[in-house]
């Protein structure tokens, strides 16, 4: 867990939209390859941009990501 894995896995949604559609489709699955806390895995499932940016994630790769906000 670290700010770094966040927001990793941050700027590959934001570059690739076959990560966006496996993490829309299972999220479970699609985030277990990534080091993130359950506070981070369940912010990025609900797309809770404030929880995210509240996490250490990059307001502007939050603000970047198609989708990702419900």
């Amino acid at each position: 867990m670290s700010r770094y894995a966040l927001n990793s896995l941050l700027f590959r949604l934001k570059k690739e939209p076959e990560l966006r559609a496996r993490v829309a489709a299972d999220p479970a699955t699609a985030l277990s390859d990534f080091d993130l806390t359950d506070a981070e895995r369940t912010a990025v499932i609900a797309g809770d941009l404030q929880a995210l940016n509240d996490l250490g994630g990059y307001l502007h790769l939050l603000m970047s990501i198609p989708g990702l906000a419900h």
